[in-house]
């Protein structure tokens, strides 16, 4: 991870805790994507974190709704399998996360 990369973590570590009131005990750079890089500039960064703890409630703003769902691992991969989740940018992240855990081999 390089300097820029350090950045990433930072920001990902305020916007975590202040989207879901967890801090975690380690961050793991997965990588970037683009939605569509023949129309749009923006890149998203990927991590997966690890070791998450519930510190403080969430300090949402006033346009953000975000309902935080805990499940084990297990029922994750099956709501996975069943293409449960539709965002597209988030499925490419979820998808590096299970590859780095081990949970699914390329």
């Amino acid at each position: 991870m390089d300097d820029e990369d350090a950045d990433f973590e930072t920001a990902i570590k305020r916007e975590l805790l202040e989207e879901t009131g967890y801090e975690f005990e380690s961050f793991e750079y997965l990588g970037k994507t683009c939605a569509n890089p023949s129309t749009n500039n923006n890149w998203m960064h990927m991590f997966l974190a690890r070791g998450g703890k519930k510190t403080s409630d969430q300090n949402l703003d006033a346009n953000e709704e975000i309902h935080v769902e805990l499940m084990d691992l297990e029922a994750f991969k099956e709501k996975f399998r069943n293409n449960e989740f539709i965002q597209s940018m988030h499925v490419t992240c979820m998808l590096y996360a299970l590859i780095k855990l081990g949970e699914l081999k390329v």
